[in-house]
């Protein structure tokens, strides 16, 4: 990355009232390259984020048991309890245990009594419970009452008809001297359905109707309370059931170290877990529900951090833990862990990011409570939405963000970051693209603590390693002007596009890096117009052997020769561009960068050319021009 101070866009030159790094005795060294040892290797552990498991146990419900008995003072479906008067009974049940009745003497007409025997003589008797029809047992009703139907006998031929009465024939069963049951006048064989015979009902009371509407209502009116309150503090529900986030069972204070080290992990992945929940709703209380309320100013820290990834239009987010190890404190069990945060911008997935943050966790029944956490101050951390609060806007390739003291910079800068990003998509790899570029803006105070980095006053902008896959940018306010904004956005976010992924060597192929992203800024530009000419020239007339491969410069280069090999990078690859092509350019870049093919090789593969005769060749064009 260029010390921007002396990397303005092709034609305009740097502020009149700045001192030349030759002044100051050290040179603009370019902090990227300086640095960049430091940032390349990453830890490459992925560690696997805690699993919440919620498991749910129910039994199955006991099989029904069907009755195997008539329950107790219930009677079988209802049968006639007599037999039709005037008809005898089936021949299968007359044969075996039936008595024939002889017929007595003509019935009287209606309202006299029937001629009976004489006083003291039984009535002449009902047909045998075993004569009945389908075997049912007679229902023989008390003294002096006559025989009854029940209402529900629906049966064809029976019930809910009254008994027509033959002439000379008694109804059985009712005793002696009282005249029978009159007909109905229904056709004969329907029997009579007595009127159901019992307590008159009791009266409805109006007080248990308006008892039970307020019971409902204040049912209802609990439930919805209820509901509120565990919409507003998720945590409650655990609380008010008793259980644990996940029901995962404790292995108990003596189990061993793997196993609670392993539950103590599942505990914070919950936490976690309802965090990323609530910030991708936007729901700060439940974003801060996994505090401890007695950590107040880790409840700032979290809130900062919530409100600056909603205002960048966090869409994705993952966090990852480390194993936790147990912490020695009073106050109950407590554990330590590292997490790397990814957030994802505008788009729900994208490369890694690799924000680190230390916390400490405190374990209370069952659940990890947030009682510390810091982010980790190394580069590439803390980043910008960790430790600051900030105000955002996002286009269809870049989010930009800064602090509320340069809200008013972000319309120009959304701008023109849109701009440069078409030009640094050209140069990622084939698939490989920036889901969306990310731009810091920063003041002096930001610029030395986001990311660790202080790369110096002299420098305007830098592209960061966050992750492998992943660059973002920090542009500094005090050496950025209007007239250099576009150029050095197109320069750092080429860094961004084209160093995406693996790549080794990176201080021997420092003249690929630097060059690709000067071609970029230049963006066409014709090259006697171009800034770094003259340091090109001095270099040139100083001797300049003709090598174009350079390699990082050293820590106290001169600035005008720190300069001139930027310059003579950009000349090297401009003269590759324009004979090949930008796309056959492209494919020799990552050949070289990423795939670790050499120079000469690559230059076979893709350019069909051989590279000292190549490289021959970039140098003339770089003194024809600086001539």
């Amino acid at each position: 990355m260029p010390p921007e101070d002396e990397t303005h866009s092709a034609g305009w030159p740097p502020p009149a009232d700045r001192r030349s790094p030759d002044e100051t005795g050290t040179g603009a060294v370019d902090p990227w390259a300086q640095t960049a040892p430091d940032l390349l290797p990453l830890d490459d552990e992925d560690p696997t984020p805690a699993a919440v498991i919620a498991a749910a146990h129910s039994a199955a419900p006991p099989d029904d048991e069907q009755p195997t008995a008539p329950l107790a003072g219930y009677a079988p479906p209802p049968q006639p309890t007599a037999p039709l008067a005037g008809y005898a009974p089936p021949p299968q049940h007359a044969a075996a245990d039936a008595t024939f009745v002889p017929p007595p003497a003509p019935m009287p007409p209606a309202g006299h009594p029937a001629a009976g025997p004489p006083a003291g003589h039984p009535a002449p008797g009902a047909w045998p419970a075993s004569a009945v029809p389908g075997g049912r047992p007679v229902s023989t009703a008390p003294a002096g009452y006559p025989v009854s139907v029940p209402q529900s006998a629906h049966q064809p031929g029976t019930a809910g008809h009254p008994v027509s009465g033959a002439p000379g024939y008694p109804v059985s069963g009712i005793p002696g001297g009282y005249p029978p049951y009159p007909a109905s006048g229904v056709p004969g064989g329907y029997p009579v359905a007595w009127p159901h015979v019992g307590p008159p009902p009791r009266p409805r009371r109006r007080w248990g109707r308006v008892l039970a509407f307020a019971v409902v209502v204040l049912v209802v009116v609990c439930l919805v309370a209820g509901g509120l309150a565990v919409l507003a503090f998720p945590w409650l529900k655990e609380r008010i059931s008793g259980t644990e986030p996940t029901g995962a069972p404790s292995p108990g204070p003596n189990a061993p170290f793997a196993a609670r080290q392993a539950w103590i992990k599942d505990r914070i992945g919950a936490a976690l877990t309802e965090q990323h929940r609530a910030l991708l709703a936007g729901d700060e209380p439940g974003y801060l529900s996994v505090v401890d309320p007695a950590a107040p100013q880790v409840l700032d820290g979290m809130r900062t951090q919530f409100r600056s990834l909603r205002a960048m239009r966090v869409a994705g987010w993952t966090d990852e833990p480390s194993n936790p190890t147990p912490v020695a404190a009073d106050g109950g069990e407590q554990w330590s862990t590292e997490l790397r945060g990814t957030p994802c911008f505008v788009t729900p997935t994208c490369a890694k990011a690799g924000a680190r943050a230390q916390t400490r966790w405190r374990i209370r029944d069952g659940r990890a409570w947030l009682i510390e956490w810091q982010p980790v101050a190394t580069q590439p951390s803390p980043h910008p939405w960790q430790v600051a609060e900030l105000v955002a806007d996002a286009g269809e390739r870049t989010v930009v963000a800064t602090t509320p003291d340069f809200a008013g910079k972000l319309p120009k800068l959304l701008a023109e970051a849109e701009k440069a990003a078409k030009v640094a998509d050209r140069f990622a790899r084939a698939g490989a693209v920036p889901s969306r570029y990310v731009v810091y803006y920063a003041g002096p105070e930001e610029w030395r603590r986001w990311f660790t980095w202080n790369p110096g006053d002299t420098v305007s902008g830098v592209a960061l390693r966050v992750s492998v896959e992943r660059w973002e940018l920090m542009l500094y306010d005090d050496n950025i002007t209007p007239e250099v904004l576009g150029g050095v956005l197109r320069h750092e976010l080429t860094h961004a596009a084209s160093l995406a992924g693996p790549f080794k060597d990176g201080d021997t192929m420092w003249w690929l890096h630097e060059g690709l992203a000067e071609y970029a800024l230049m963006d066409g530009a014709r090259v006697r117009d171009y800034l770094r000419l003259p340091a090109i020239r001095q270099l040139v007339a100083d001797g300049w052997n003709g090598d174009v491969e350079f390699t990082n410069p050293p820590k106290g280069t001169r600035g005008w020769i720190v300069s001139a090999r930027y310059g003579m990078s950009a000349l090297a690859v401009r003269h590759l561009a324009d004979r090949f092509g930008e796309a056959r350019l492209v494919e020799f870049f990552h050949r070289v960068v990423h795939d670790g093919v050499t120079v000469p090789v690559a230059a076979r593969e893709t350019l069909g050319a051989e590279w000292a005769a190549l490289e021959r060749e970039c140098a003339n064009f770089i003194r024809d021009n600086a001539a």
